[in-house]
């Protein structure tokens, strides 16, 4: 089985410039726990979680409810990534590799096209009795 069977394809972005109030928003209405950060060209910057909006290292004295702070600023910066045609296998084995709770997935040019997380993993796990495998 492929990542690109299993992950989300209408991925919500945000700009470096967009306000934690904005992004808290965001999240909550869309059900996710977190969102890329692109710039206007469309490169990928890094990604913010709801986990960076409540870190009071990253958003300063402010809080998401000021909107005070950007998504520049509270975001992680480092982003990991798979590409559609990975296995989910594989994607599971790099996020436990990097501790991280989402995988960005890119197409063969490098374009973003969805976003991988463990429920996701689990989902296909569950569902296909115990097996990641095809």
């Amino acid at each position: 089985m492929l990542v690109s069977d299993i992950m989300t394809r209408n991925v919500l972005t945000v700009s470096p410039e967009a306000s934690v109030q904005d992004i808290a928003w965001g999240l909550r209405i869309r059900g996710v726990s977190g969102a890329p950060v692109k710039d206007g060209d469309g490169h990928l910057l890094g990604i913010v979680s709801r986990s960076d909006l409540n870190d009071p290292s990253r958003v300063g004295e402010s809080s998401p409810e000021s909107g005070q702070t950007t998504a520049g600023e509270a975001m992680t910066p480092a982003l990991f990534a798979v590409r559609d045609t990975d296995s989910v296998l594989d994607a599971a084995k790099r996020m436990v590799e990097t501790g991280t709770h989402r995988l960005v997935v890119v197409d063969s040019e490098g374009h973003l096209v969805g976003i991988v997380t463990p429920m996701d993993i689990l989902r296909v796990y569950v569902t296909r009795g115990g097996s990641l495998e095809s």
